[in-house]
């Protein structure tokens, strides 16, 4: 069997005014757990942990940075209070090399391949952990067949990967006690994603959709999420519009009751029940 990919977490950039002084309404909502700043100095996190065992990741460039190294970050032109990315992972690094061959299997019909992966960290705040990974994001491979120059696929369209190279636990301790993810706005988990295409991307994406998540049907797959307890995949949708105001990528929650909650100014996300 195929190895199988879990939602890992999902990426959302707020200022470093925003991450230092979090607002009111997100801390009344959900418990936050500590972050770090990451291994090449740029950015610094803090996290929701969740019951499913995914998180969501509120990041920011550190104050004063270098605007040139901000421009060359991977959500370094990202606009800020917006998702702007997600993470797949794997039961293990090793399990990856099968995936990147059943995407370049494809690469003759998209142009597109998943870098080898590169080696990432950070020091887990409170206590000095060093948390390591590995990273490898999707780009276009030119190849000789007509399809774009080599780059970067567009932040976002497609997952990146997050491959542990130590415990996932240290990372996202999201069974140490309830405290951390019983949140007061009832969340326990992702519902699912989508990401908005522009319509003429859309068939081309899918195709590299299904080697990394399996069969799907009219631009809808299924993913599970780390925790098995949680019970059912979650929902990945892949939409295509001519609106370019529509483009990125979309949360839903999953929760004790259904409404919805502001995460980060301006972004109100709904809550399926």
């Amino acid at each position: 069997m195929p190895p199988q990919p879990h939602l890992d977490h999902i990426v959302l950039l707020v200022s470093h005014a925003t991450l230092e002084s979090l607002p009111s309404r997100l801390i009344e909502s959900f418990h936050l757990a500590p972050g770090g700043t990451h291994s090449d100095g740029l950015t610094t996190n803090k996290l929701i942990l969740l019951q499913d065992g995914v998180y969501l990741e509120l990041i920011a460039f550190v104050a004063d940075i270098d605007p040139e190294k901000r421009r060359s970050h991977r959500w370094g032109t990202q606009p800020e209070n917006t998702v702007i990315d997600w993470a797949l992972t794997l039961a293990s690094a090793e399990e990856f090399g099968a995936v990147q061959r059943r995407v370049e299997a494809a690469r003759s019909a998209t142009g597109i391949v998943y870098t080898d992966p590169v080696a990432g960290g950070r020091v887990r705040e409170g206590d000095g952990v060093r948390l390591e990974w590995e990273i490898s994001s999707a780009v276009y491979d030119d190849g000789g067949d007509g399809h774009e120059a080599p780059g970067k696929v567009e932040v976002g369209r497609l997952p990146f990967w997050c491959l542990d190279r130590t415990p996932r636990a240290w990372r996202v301790p999201y069974r140490e006690g309830e405290g951390l993810t019983r949140h007061p706005s009832g969340v326990t988990g992702v519902a699912g994603v989508t990401v908005v295409v522009p319509a003429g991307e859309r068939e081309r994406l899918s195709e590299v959709y299904t080697p990394v998540f399996g069969d799907g049907s009219e631009g809808l797959w299924g993913v599970d999420v780390p925790s098995s307890e949680a019970g059912g995949r979650r929902k990945v949708k892949l939409v295509g519009t001519e609106n370019a105001e529509q483009l990125g990528v979309r949360l839903a929650l999953k929760g004790e009751r259904a409404g919805s909650v502001e995460l980060i100014p301006g972004l109100v996300v709904e809550i399926e029940e």
